[in-house]
């Protein structure tokens, strides 16, 4: 299951989700900026107002803002719950 069928099965499920995107921005620029800032990673704004999940926050393999900030985002959403998706490289990559 990769995050697109993550996406679809908790937005299927009545849960406001995104996947990748939050508006016009990357979901990962909204959380690393509030961090920065020194928010809340989820903290309301235009970017993450109101998703109950979030399949995908990354900006590409080079910017992975859930692994640079994974200490931020667990201590700003202690009851979070993550779930690491997985693919088959060789076939994925084709």
């Amino acid at each position: 299951m990769g995050s697109t069928s993550l996406h679809s099965y908790f937005d299927c499920g009545g849960y406001k989700s995104v996947h990748w995107k939050c508006g016009k921005r990357y979901c990962g620029e909204c959380i690393e900026d509030a961090i920065q800032a020194g928010s809340s990673p989820l903290s309301t704004s235009k970017c993450t107002k109101n998703s109950g999940s979030y399949a995908q926050i990354d900006r590409g393999p080079e910017h992975l803002v859930q692994v640079n900030y994974l200490n931020e985002i667990v201590r700003g959403v202690p009851n979070a719950t993550f779930i690491l998706t997985f693919r088959n490289m060789t076939n994925w990559y084709k």
